[in-house]
């Protein structure tokens, strides 16, 4: 799908659905940041991976759960709480450490391991048992080649941005929901259904 298609998509599904999708993520933000600094960010980084969690269920366009709280916690119910965890910490650690040493490598990294909170959902869902930098190694193979599509993804957002920080920053509440459906189907249009599958 090119970035048009994929953008589509994702306006297609929020139609009708803007209002949950604003206050969970919303909500989610808020609750990450403002609890997050007390637990040293364990808990910023659980609430990002269940952000990742729903958007993912959403554009898939499974029976969703409205339920706001039930889906920020997620990451914590998903059955490896623990891998979920030491996988998105980890991913955040190696970002830094190539971010120490040139911003470009950092970005690179960044982007190599973009979809590991998607396929930590995936892997999850399909009964396959995730060790601690199994979605990373995971997102890192699958970004072989798409690198450079993903950042220009991302770019594509900036005339948006720009004009959600004219509104003096509400435009972000519609705007941050849009990024996140498009990039969770950026994600199942790249990967398909190649960690969906059940454990052996």
């Amino acid at each position: 799908m090119t970035r048009a298609e994929l953008k589509q998509a994702a306006k297609a599904r929020l139609k009708g659905k803007w209002g949950w999708a604003v206050g969970f993520h919303f909500v989610a933000v808020f609750f990450a940041n403002v609890v997050g600094w007390l637990t040293f960010g364990i808990i910023t980084l659980m609430v990002t991976a269940g952000i990742a969690f729903t958007f993912l269920k959403f554009m898939d366009d499974r029976e969703q759960d409205r339920n706001i709280f039930s889906n920020i916690f997620s990451a914590f119910t998903s059955g490896q709480p623990v891998a979920v965890f030491l996988n998105t910490l980890l991913s955040a650690i190696f970002i830094g450490l190539w971010s120490m040493l040139l911003v470009v490598p950092g970005i690179i990294k960044a982007l190599a391991y973009s979809q590991t909170n998607y396929i930590l959902k995936d892997m999850q869902a399909a009964g396959t048992k995730v060790t601690p930098t199994g979605a990373i190694a995971a997102s890192r193979q699958l970004m072989v080649g798409h690198k450079g599509e993903y950042f220009l993804l991302q770019l594509s957002f900036i005339g948006w941005a720009l004009v959600a920080t004219l509104t003096f920053g509400i435009g972000f509440l519609w705007l941050a929901p849009y990024i996140q459906a498009t990039n969770a189907a950026y994600y199942r249009n790249l990967a398909g259904d190649q960690f969906t599958q059940p454990a052996l």
